[in-house]
């Protein structure tokens, strides 16, 4: 399912070719990278790039409910550049909490560390709606964090020579 909060009701977009370069800055071709990855780019009328990415049935509606809050509050429809969340805490102290919940459970520390340097919480339900170039910036954080934690060890049983 699609979701939109009235952007494409407004603005009309149109998909992106597949000759075109990549959005996500890979660059490889749109059609050779995320072209069919769960995600699409699209183009507005001004030339701005936009992803769209499908939602849930419940995403959508705690989107609606959102929408519905956002009105009530202000008399009038959200717009394109509305905080559309305009309820919640700053950003920062959600991925504070957000950090402090995947410790508690027990998270790979490797995952948190990635989590904190991306923004990007990769999944197997979600890793095909993120770039290449995403899920490489992912991965190295990941990689990074082991590397530094075995350079870390000093522990001379993890040598391998």
């Amino acid at each position: 399912m699609t979701y939109s909060i009235g952007l494409k009701d407004t603005m009309p977009h149109k998909k992106l070719f597949q000759k075109a370069p990549c959005p996500c800055g890979s660059g490889k071709k749109y059609g050779r990278c995320c072209h069919g990855k769960g995600f699409e780019y699209l183009e507005d009328e001004d030339g701005n790039i936009l992803k769209s990415i499908p939602v849930s049935d419940e995403m959508a509606e705690i989107l609606e409910d959102q929408k519905r809050k956002f009105t009530e509050k202000f008399g009038r429809e959200p717009s394109p550049n509305d905080n559309l969340f305009f309820d919640m805490p700053p950003l920062e102290h959600v991925e504070h909490f957000m950090v402090q919940a995947m410790k508690q459970v027990g998270l790979d520390p490797a995952v948190i560390y990635a989590f904190e340097k991306t923004g990007l919480l990769l999944t197997e339900e979600n890793q095909h709606l993120i770039s290449d170039v995403n899920r490489a910036e992912w991965e190295a954080a990941v990689q990074e964090y082991r590397r530094k934690k075995w350079e870390d060890s000093g522990d001379e049983e993890n040598e391998w020579f």
